[in-house]
């Protein structure tokens, strides 16, 4: 592939900040008549989570090679980054400046990479084709089929609690910090005034916590116990009719996935602890916000 013929985007991340990589790039490509090429050197090299998670999916896009990697030496894209703030782009390579919407977007060309998280769909150009791209190659397994009738029904609810890696490390915590058992309950308790006879389907990594802590009634499924691939768990939480989401990219995709028209999407709020970071392009127009 000639450089001059694609847009390049560094993944960086699990499954939900590779989604917004791919999602951004390959608006950019979409809109500049361009290929799109992925450059996964670094969660190869940090073993990030479930490495190439969206490769997965039934993405248009290519995975970089020994000749791609020469365009972009590893050195250079730190050089990039310290300067991101002041020369933008520094030669091919444009780094986000900031967490919110970054115009800086729209200097995007042809042979050049893209590094960043890119959270909001502000960036996205095409979101029908996007929701097309972002389907699984493969079938469902058996268990998650079993689930299918439950998470397609007019009321079912999805509800995703993520403790485990924001617990344990101390940088994680710092930055986003835990939706309270007060924001669940708060959630739980809108879905129940609205919806009748509310499914919820609940996706956690911490089973224990949520029977011991929420009241959900007693036919709430805990989808986890199948113990489904990622991608799965975030295609069953997509096919439900509303979301109750964390402040976890994870969850955010199985939102806005969800084609519903009617759909009520909770989302907490601030997005982040560390108020270094704003969320304010994050949530889409339309969700409804409570205190995490």
């Amino acid at each position: 592939m000639m450089s001059n013929q694609a847009i390049y985007v560094r993944l960086m991340g699990g499954l939900g900040n590779q989604l917004f990589q791919y999602a951004t790039a390959r608006s950019v490509a979409d809109q500049l008549g361009l290929d799109l090429v992925l450059d996964d050197r670094y969660i190869v090299r940090k073993s990030q989570h479930t490495g190439l998670a969206i490769g997965l999916f039934n993405i248009r896009a290519q995975l970089a090679g020994p000749v791609e990697h020469s365009l972009f030496s590893e050195s250079i894209v730190r050089v990039a980054r310290l300067f991101r703030h002041y020369k933008r782009p520094l030669g091919n390579i444009l780094w986000e400046s900031s967490f919110h919407y970054d115009a800086g977007i729209q200097s995007a060309r042809a042979a050049m990479l893209l590094c960043g998280f890119w959270q909001s769909e502000r960036y996205f150009f095409n979101s029908d084709a996007l929701r097309q791209d972002l389907k699984l190659q493969s079938d469902f397994d058996v268990k998650a089929k079993d689930l299918m009738g439950a998470v397609q029904s007019p009321t079912s609810i999805s509800v995703h609690i993520r403790r485990g890696d924001y617990q344990s490390h101390p940088k994680a915590l710092e930055r986003f910090g835990i939706c309270s058992i007060g924001y669940y309950q708060a959630a739980v308790n809108h879905m129940r005034q609205h919806i009748p006879k509310p499914q919820f389907i609940v996706f956690t990594d911490d089973p224990k916590w949520v029977r011991s802590h929420l009241d959900l009634g007693q036919d709430y499924i805990l989808g986890s116990e199948l113990n489904l691939s990622p991608e799965q768990d975030l295609m069953l939480m997509s096919f439900c009719h509303h979301q109750i989401i964390a402040n976890s990219t994870f969850s955010w995709w199985s939102a806005w996935l969800n084609k519903q028209p009617d759909k009520i999407v909770i989302s907490p709020a601030p997005w982040f602890d560390d108020s270094g970071f704003s969320d304010k392009d994050l949530i889409p127009h339309g969700w409804l916000r409570m205190p995490k």
